[in-house]
């Protein structure tokens, strides 16, 4: 057996739990900066947080800005080795509680956008459970490696995380361009309809 071969199996959970590390860092980075770089992108989400408890007045923002607040921290935790489960905890946790909310707003018939990724926002739908749920995929790998090992500094550790954010980017930016083309593929009368109203 070569160096090479035995040192695959030991590099493996250190390249997916940076390959996570990246993944989550990105994602709740960005969604923490689009909300607070304008006043267009936390008005967004503000109002989103308004609809959704049917309430307003300064605790709503208050509670907005709490949510990001929360996002910057599970970026922080997450991208530092000490803290890094801790990160994976709250980012798991954010976003089953995400989940929980868009089931509960699609079921009550609660028109809204999410406003996760500021102007960039999705309608609370199926889709967006779908969504939050890939990116369970992300958070849930790293929780799990992250609780019986701390992240490294390898080389290769360094090159999964690049993938990582890479790859969350992608799913980040073309998803909702993704599902829109999907539905229109599973359901041609939509875009019919969209066609005669222009």
């Amino acid at each position: 057996m070569t160096a090479a071969a035995a040192l695959m199996p030991a590099a493996a959970p250190g390249a997916a739990l940076g390959f996570a590390q990246g993944a989550v860092v990105f994602v709740f980075g960005y969604a923490c900066f689009t909300k607070v770089r304008d006043g267009e992108g936390f008005g967004n989400f503000v109002r989103t947080v308004r609809r959704l408890t049917m309430r307003d007045g300064r605790a709503i923002t208050v509670l907005a800005a709490a949510f990001a607040c929360a996002e910057a921290a599970a970026a922080v935790l997450t991208a530092l080795p000490a803290t890094a489960f801790a990160g994976f905890v709250l980012a798991t946790g954010l976003l089953a509680f995400f989940i929980g909310v868009v089931v509960r707003a699609v079921r009550g018939r609660v028109f809204a956008e999410c406003g996760c990724f500021g102007g960039h926002s999705s309608a609370l739908s199926y889709p967006l459970i779908l969504r939050n749920v890939l990116l369970l995929g992300f958070s849930v790998p790293g929780l799990l490696i992250s609780a019986v090992r701390a992240p490294d500094l390898s080389v290769p550790a360094a090159l999964a995380a690049a993938v990582g954010v890479t790859i969350a980017f992608l799913l980040v930016r073309y998803y909702d361009t993704i599902v829109r083309l999907v539905l229109l593929r599973l359901f041609p009368d939509v875009r019919a309809s969209r066609q005669e109203a222009s």
